[in-house]
């Protein structure tokens, strides 16, 4: 090997080992694929290059030659591809596609005689030699480097974040230098003999390198980190292992085994390296200014911490605090603005800003759509700056408080209209049941006057024209004249149904109390008339008048008496019908005289815990299709409307008894 040897031996290994590098990164971003592609092309080349240098068969070296370059022609696609992905400017995609496509194309051209003729023996070894074909792929290549450094210097001017601009600067310069010097061996290759420029590439690689570890340009610091103090602890181990057992082999010459010198040299080395790794760990970490990777996992636990509170108090407190020890900070604090402009980007304060009077350096905006604000810090800890990588940290903790504000203030509302829909249910329950209960009572009424208005109507007429034209009137016309007023009985509750879904008030006049009571045991005589039940009439009340509509007074006896006759059933019982006068406080309140009735049955009663239930609408203890549960509730609803009262005792097995209280009237 000679002196002309060491550049590119130099320029292979380190494009070798950031290939390990790229690759190892790969899983996570395509970017760091398409980097480590472009390195191992680069080692491949430069591998070529050093065993030019030493090899004295000039056909080898043509061989080898053809062999690089059917790898060679695809760092084109590749240089061009990553440029757009570190830029971003996706819709040049295509154009890379074609890029590739053209690769292919040139991969047979590079095994013909014309893309390189033969190789040449030079001061330096030997060196592949161009044809007429070769120029194809130097001309793409060139269009593929102007292109990407184009989009590198747009991206350039575009960015306005510090550290992606220094991200930029550094693949800008790096990779160019790098692929301006592998384009100057074309002049080499052209047979002028002058020692191929590209060898040097190791000088820029070492610069990206450099980069990569000072500003973490391809997000690889922890690996490289990693990999520094796996190598200091092999270092060390080695080193102490083979000292240790040199010196005790010259200790113990001949009167100890070598094997148990070279076993007890590994454990001691072992308990070395376990007993001061922390040691050396922690200094390496000081070494190599890892507070950044601390602060950035307490600044992420952080960020999630706040999303758990629901105070914007709470959330202040909390950044605030935590930077401030993370940091080192004298001052820190969130203040909060009307609004923020979406392009605002964190700013480094100048001295004539009145926020820098105030001890704060750095200003990063909280996006917030309920609380906009900024979060202000002060100087760091030892006077030291801000670097690209904690603003880019600490932008992300500021929209993650910008989320946990929103979230705060969703909480709040959430939380108030959650306190004043407590209040409100109570309000709003009643007048909801009412409401519900009766539209469904509408619904009922309009299918019950579509059913019964019509063959009520026809019935009438037939009757009344019967009745106009007897010529002797008997027990036959009696029945007719009471059968004409059974149906327009019915028409009138039917007309009172409807009244009652429509909630207009109808037309109230004197009513017999007895009047409804009477009525409503006729209509259900077919109901009660083959069972074993006895009807008792008890009417005590001198006065019987009251306010009221007969026909819903009517509905309402019919309700509860046929509860009484489902309640009693196939068994004997009977069913009283009390009334009486009352002196005393009237519903209403003022003193005054009621009708009291009783309807008293000897059914099964109602259970204990049912009672409070009865009255509301679509409760029943009947069997599916035997009731919907507005009975009762008609009869409250009724009830109430004649300024009146209901009340309920009941006695499983034993009966129940019914109260009604109505204001008297007295003519």
């Amino acid at each position: 090997m000679s002196i002309y040897s060491i550049p590119p031996l130099l320029s292979s290994i380190i494009l070798f080992v950031l290939f390990l590098m790229g690759i190892f990164k790969a899983r996570k971003s395509s970017t760091n694929l398409l980097f480590a592609l472009i390195c191992l092309l680069g080692c491949f080349l430069n591998i070529d290059k050093t065993i030019l240098t030493v090899i004295n068969n000039e056909g080898l070296a043509l061989r080898i030659s053809r062999i690089d370059h059917v790898f060679l022609v695809f760092v084109i696609p590749l240089y061009f591809h990553f440029i757009i992905m570190v830029t971003g400017y996706r819709q040049w995609l295509p154009l890379a596609k074609l890029f590739y496509v053209i690769s292919v194309v040139l991969i047979p051209l590079t095994q013909h005689h014309l893309y390189i003729t033969h190789a040449k023996r030079f001061f330096f070894g030997y060196f592949a030699l161009s044809g007429p074909f070769f120029f194809l792929f130097g001309m793409i290549s060139a269009v593929s480097l102007v292109l990407s450094l184009y989009l590198l210097i747009k991206n350039l001017k575009e960015e306005k974040i510090s550290a992606k601009r220094t991200r930029i600067k550094y693949i800008l310069l790096s990779f160019g230098l790098a692929a301006f010097a592998n384009h100057f061996d074309v002049v080499t290759m052209e047979g002028y003999e002058i020692y191929p420029l590209g060898n040097f590439v190791f000088i820029p690689m070492s610069l990206l390198g450099y980069a990569i570890y000072k500003h973490d340009v391809m997000e690889w610091k922890i690996f490289l980190n990693k990999g520094i103090l796996f190598l200091t602890f092999l270092f060390i181990s080695t080193g102490f292992f083979i000292g240790l057992e040199v010196l005790m082999k010259n200790a113990f010459s001949g009167a100890v085994n070598t094997d148990v010198i070279s076993i007890a040299a590994m454990i001691f080395t072992f308990l070395l390296v376990y007993l001061s790794s922390a040691k050396v760990q922690h200094f390496l970490e000081q070494f190599l200014k890892q507070e950044f990777v601390k602060n950035r996992k307490s600044i992420k636990d952080m960020s999630f911490e706040i999303l758990k509170l629901y105070s914007v108090g709470a959330i202040k407190t909390k950044v605030t605090d935590g930077l401030s020890r993370i940091f080192s900070l004298d001052t820190c604090n969130i203040k909060m603005v009307s609004k923020i402009d979406e392009q605002v980007a964190p700013i480094f304060l100048d001295e004539e800003d009145s926020l820098w009077i105030q001890g704060y350096r750095l200003s990063i905006p909280i996006p917030s759509s309920s609380h906009p604000s900024y979060l202000l810090l002060g100087e760091k800890g030892a006077m030291s700056l801000y670097t690209g990588d904690e603003i880019e940290i600490l932008t992300m903790l500021a929209l993650n408080i910008a989320l946990a504000f929103d979230n705060a203030r969703a909480y709040k509302k959430i939380e108030d209209f959650s306190s004043s829909l407590e209040r409100l249910v109570d309000e709003r329950t009643r007048a909801l049941i009412q409401n519900e209960s009766l539209a469904a009572v509408g619904r009922l009424a309009a299918g019950i006057a579509h059913e019964l208005n019509n063959p009520i109507a026809s019935v009438m007429s037939t009757l009344e024209y019967l009745i106009d034209h007897m010529e002797e009137k008997g027990e036959l016309y009696d029945d007719l004249i009471f059968s004409l007023g059974e149906l327009k009985r019915a028409k009138d509750i039917v007309r009172s149904l409807l009244d009652a879904s429509r909630q207009k008030e109808e037309e109230k006049t004197l009513v017999n109390l007895n009047a409804p009571i009477e009525d409503a045991l006729k209509i259900l005589y077919n109901h009660y008339k083959t069972k074993s039940i006895t009807i008792n009439r008890d009417f005590m009340a001198e006065q019987g008048l009251l306010i009221g509509n007969q026909p819903r007074l009517c509905q309402v006896f019919i309700n509860l008496f046929k509860n009484s006759i489902d309640a009693i059933g196939e068994k004997d019982g009977t069913i009283t019908v009390h009334t009486s006068n009352k002196d005393g406080l009237t519903h209403n309140g003022p003193p005054g005289r009621s009708i009291v009735c009783t309807i008293t049955d000897t059914g099964h009663g109602i259970k204990k815990k049912l009672k409070k239930d009865i009255f509301k609408p679509f409760f029943t203890t009947k069997e599916q299709g035997k009731g919907i549960g507005l009975g009762l509730f008609i009869v409250f609803e009724i009830i109430k409307d004649h300024e009146g009262s209901i009340e309920v005792e009941s006695n499983e097995s034993k009966g129940t008894v019914f109260t009604l209280t109505f204001p008297c009237h007295s003519q």
